[in-house]
This record gives structure tokens, sequence and C-alpha cells, in this order.
């Protein structure tokens, strides 16, 4: 089973990757991301606190390749507005604590 590029996109810096299994006639799709700036810029936010007195803050900032984790794992849609507290549970978990550009969500 040889592995090929699907598709990058620039701006998000998500790859696919397609593969075909022809024992089992299976499609694969593999998906990777550099997230590390993304990550550094989370705890750059958390280090610096957030205003109190505002009405609303940034809460997180979450890379593409998790939103697909999340929905693959945990069947958490992070767009649909009926998943939100599952998105919460996540964001508040200590496996995605980077994710957060504050130290908790509420």
């Amino acid at each position: 089973m040889s592995e090929r590029l699907f598709d990058h996109d620039p701006v998000s810096g998500m790859t696919t990757w397609h593969s075909y299994d022809e024992e089992t006639d299976t499609t694969f799709f593999r998906y990777e991301q550099d997230t590390s700036a993304i990550l550094d810029h989370n705890k750059e936010m958390q280090a610096e606190g957030f205003d109190k007195r505002s009405d609303m803050w940034h809460a997180a900032k979450i890379p593409n390749v998790i939103i697909m984790e999340w929905l693959t794992k945990h069947g958490v849609r992070f767009w649909d507005k009926n998943h939100t507290e599952g998105v919460k549970r996540l964001l508040n978990s200590d496996e995605y604590r980077h994710l957060r550009t504050n130290h908790f969500i509420i």
C-alpha cells in the first residue's frame, strides 16, 4: 500500500495523504499539520492572562487536525452547536490544555 499526496493547504498548513489497500479494497486518508506555531501562540496567550473586565475573550485556537481528531476519536463535532458541552469538556481536559488561550474554559 503506497501513500500519495492528495492535497496541501498552504494557509492552514494541513496536508492530506491518500492510500489504497487493494487486498481489502479500502481507501484511507491521513491528515497532518504542523501545530507548533498555534500551540506556541496559545501558550503565550495563557502566560499573558486576560482582561476579566471584558465581556468576551478569546478562549482557544484549535488546529484543524485536532478538530478532525475530535470527530473521529470522540464523536464531537466542533462546528455543531449541539456539541458545545463536548467541546468544553475536551478543552478543559489536561490532554488538550495547550489549545486554550486561558487556563480554563467556562
